[in-house]
């Protein structure tokens, strides 16, 4: 099996009711951008909109010798719309009320029950029965990502593939050498290593100023939680039990994750502020050599940490994929995808022009494509010595090839011979570990309270549960919690979800 990821984000804003988005994607029909009909390879062009997540945009003309390169090796010109990645799902809501939609466009969360029900009314195309008129993306297909993606058992996009195993634990190494402490092995060893980084002087400047491990609110929804009781040997997210489908935080496992975080909080191992912050002010804490420790997608280690090499050159950090427990090693999956191009009905009026679209993705596996992605143009963003490519100016690549990726299906697995040994080892371990992820078992299902309310329902355990670390309720507390989350909608999202698996069984 291949190694995937998934990183959900909701992009429809409070308040847009499900039928009111429905009504925009079907009455923009007649409303959408002019596509070139009677078009060759050479001369179809389509629109297209998608986030960004650099520093700038990517030019999207001439001036970008790998975008002009893009367009020449597929034969096909876009229209690209960039929109900055935390606006992303805000903006997706104006172009859907703007009545003027792209060709294509990325969806973030193609679960939303706006999106399944445009998708049961014929407001996008289905593409599954022309995948196997192009054979880069047969190939490229993994089935069980398919089925992840899937509506009615129906594909309605083309999803963007990401490792499967990702979530660890990132750490400073060198605190550990101060220390003479071995890796974490155990969920016991990660208490352990947080009560020394806290009290043992790691950094070796005579204060008491450090902590063990760096924890935010959303972090601590979509990554440390569920590392902990996967290593317990709970579910991740969703599991079976008694016969039923079941979310995690009704198991003793996910108690246990939330009593040793508990136990953190009250000595001091985590940051007093974790319920309060979001994003990058998790990674602030190592940058600013405050905490030696968190749990996120373990590529963060060789992304999110050039301030603490800037503040100290000595540094290092370290990674761990997987921990041991009465399960054996385990860890938690991702969906093995992040987001989905999806293609309307009301702006790709014929299937010609489906075709058309699809063959650019088809195109975008080429090998050379494929290589394009990754290094550039050759004399412009890199040279070749020894048969090896080697940056001729890094800042440009990042500019202009490394921004690009948001238009890519698949990540490459091409890798610069300079590349550091840390990332190295990330994609070694992405490979290693996937036999050891637990998936949740709900990923293929859909259930219509869950696409309705599961936000909200989500909401009562995510405050319950940053309440519980903080002292402020206790198990009593929690469960009262859990049963106003089973009352409001939980036992049918339950029922639903359950009545799904056992179709699926048979």
């Amino acid at each position: 099996m291949r190694s995937k990821q998934v990183y959900f984000k909701k992009w429809l804003v409070p308040g847009i009711a499900t039928v009111s988005v429905f009504f925009l994607l079907s009455a923009c029909v007649g409303k959408s951008r002019d596509v070139e009909s009677g078009h060759t390879a050479q001369t179809f062009k389509f629109s297209i909109m998608s986030p960004f997540y650099s520093a700038q945009p990517p030019e999207t003309d001439d001036s970008n010798a790998a975008f002009k390169a893009l367009e020449d090796k597929t034969g096909i010109k876009m229209d690209v719309t960039f929109i900055p990645g935390t606006t992303y799902n805000d903006k997706l809501n104006v172009t859907l009320a703007s009545g003027n939609l792209p060709q294509v466009m990325v969806v973030l969360d193609n679960k939303n029950a706006a999106v399944i029900n445009a998708i049961r009314s014929g407001a996008f195309w289905e593409i599954g029965p022309y995948l196997k008129e192009f054979p880069n993306l047969q190939k490229y297909w993994n089935d069980q990502i398919g089925d992840n993606i899937s509506v009615d058992g129906k594909i309605y996009g083309i999803y963007r593939d990401r490792p499967f195993a990702r979530k660890g634990i990132i750490f400073r190494q060198d605190w550990l050498d101060n220390l003479g402490l071995q890796q974490p092995k155990t969920v016991g060893d990660i208490y352990n290593i947080a009560k020394a980084f806290t009290l043992n002087d790691p950094d070796k400047n005579g204060k008491n100023d450090t902590f063990g491990m760096s924890v935010s609110d959303d972090n601590l929804m979509y990554d440390t939680t569920v590392v902990l009781e996967t290593a317990l040997g709970g579910f991740n997210q969703w599991g079976i039990q008694d016969g039923k489908v079941t979310p995690d935080f009704m198991t003793q496992e996910y108690m246990g994750a939330l009593k040793l975080l508990k136990k953190m909080y009250d000595e001091k191992l985590i940051n007093r502020d974790f319920g309060a912050i979001k994003g990058s002010k998790l990674v602030d804490n190592i940058n600013q050599g405050k905490a030696g420790m968190y749990i996120s997608s373990i590529d963060d280690a060789n992304t999110r940490h050039s301030d603490l090499f800037k503040l100290n050159p000595n540094a290092k950090i370290d990674i761990v994929l997987g921990l041991q427990g009465p399960k054996g090693v385990k860890l938690p999956a991702n969906s093995g995808y992040s987001g989905v191009f999806m293609f309307p009905k009301s702006s790709v009026k014929t299937e010609a022009d489906l075709k058309g679209i699809l063959t650019y993705f088809d195109k975008s596996l080429d090998p050379d494509v494929m290589k394009l992605f990754a290094f550039g143009v050759e004399g412009v963003h890199y040279k070749v010595e020894n048969g090896n490519p080697v940056f001729t100016n890094e800042q440009l690549w990042k500019d202009q090839v490394d921004a690009l990726s948001q238009l890519r299906i698949a990540p490459s697995d091409l890798t610069w011979p300079t590349e550091s040994e840390l990332m190295k080892k990330v994609k070694k371990l992405y490979q290693e570990q996937v036999p050891n992820a637990v998936p949740s078992v709900i990923e293929p299902y859909i259930s219509p309270t869950k696409a309705e309310l599961g936000t909200e329902l989500d909401k009562m355990i995510d405050d319950a549960r940053v309440q519980f670390i903080m002292g402020a309720i206790d198990e009593t507390g929690f469960a009262k919690a859990t049963d106003e989350w089973r009352n409001k909608g939980g036992d049918k999202m339950i029922d639903e979800l359950t009545q799904e698996y056992n179709k699926a069984q048979k």
